[in-house]
């Protein structure tokens, strides 16, 4: 191919010839490089389409990331689970050591006789107060198990406190009840005291180691402390008699009774009948010989009759 140029150059005319190398050489490595660009760039698009190998991998990872979260989530249930069980039983056992408070409090409340209106344990206690601002702070994990475990120590030691009153006060009701209290008769008179006295059949002074409880004949005569009968019989002097131990050292003697309504070996409780007033023995009259004694000696009763149970 041959084309004719113009100048005004020089003002002549000149030709170039374009099938020479020269020319159409470069304008084909141009169009090379461009294909070449063009063909590079569609590989890169093609390397990021969703089709490619690097996105299956990736695609591999979210899967094996996904399913370890589902793991570890699984893990933190469980675990969450297992603590809920753990509080569960721990919350059981306060319940028990609540309940025996429960029962050991009511025992209590009987043993030192207080009143259902003072010391109430099916309701709750009073409480009152002005109200108080309001503190808004969320309670951690952390805070709720001290204060399960400062409850917990609380209850036990409440627990060991009232065995111990318990203790005291069962103590001090069994010496109360074991020691004689009261008049052995439900009715009559002090005929006699204890000491030396003129002897009604002698009228020589002689030592009288019990009192006199003059009454009708067959009244009650009442056991002035809880115990256990060690005699039920004749003995001399006494006419029917009943004995009664009553432990810590304390027994109680009814002489002259007319009839015994208890045995040997039987169990009593204060104020029960135990005989009935008579004259048997050495005695002028009905009345009730009535002693006291401690550790196997006679004392004065006095004090006991006077006393109230």
């Amino acid at each position: 191919m041959k084309f004719l140029l113009y100048t005004t150059t020089y003002g002549k005319s000149g030709s170039i010839q374009l099938n020479r190398p020269v020319f159409w050489m470069p304008a084909v490595l141009l169009l090379a490089l461009l294909l070449g660009a063009a063909a590079g760039f569609g590989y890169l698009l093609a390397s990021r389409s969703p089709a490619s190998g690097s996105t299956a991998a990736d695609s591999g990872q979210w899967q094996a990331a996904l399913q370890e979260q589902k793991q570890e989530l699984a893990q933190a249930r469980d675990a969450a689970q297992n603590d809920l069980n753990a509080l569960a039983v721990r919350l059981g056992q306060m319940q028990a050591q609540m309940l025996r408070i429960e029962a050991l409090g009511q025992r209590l409340t009987n043993v030192a006789r207080l009143g259902k209106a003072e010391f109430d344990f099916d309701r709750q206690p009073a409480q009152g107060g002005p109200a108080a601002p309001v503190v808004d702070e969320p309670l951690n994990s952390v805070d709720f198990i001290q204060a399960l475990n400062d409850m917990e120590a609380q209850i036990d030691d409440r627990a060991r406190q009232l065995e111990v009153i318990e203790q005291v006060l069962s103590r001090r009701e069994l010496k109360s009840a074991v020691s004689p209290a009261g008049r052995p008769v439900a009715s009559g008179w002090l005929s006699s005291y204890y000491g030396k006295r003129a002897d009604p059949f002698t009228g020589h002074q002689a030592m009288h180691k019990g009192v006199d409880f003059a009454g009708k004949s067959g009244s009650d005569v009442l056991a002035t402390a809880e115990g256990v009968v060690t005699w039920a019989g004749k003995r001399y002097g006494y006419g029917r008699l009943v004995e009664i131990n009553h432990g810590n050292g304390y027994a109680t003697r009814y002489g002259h009774c007319q009839k015994i309504l208890v045995q040997v070996g039987e169990k009593v409780m204060p104020g029960q009948k135990i005989a009935l007033m008579g004259s048997s023995g050495r005695s002028t009259g009905p009345h009730v010989h009535y002693e006291v004694l401690k550790n196997g000696r006679q004392i004065d009763p006095t004090r006991y009759v006077r006393a109230s149970r």
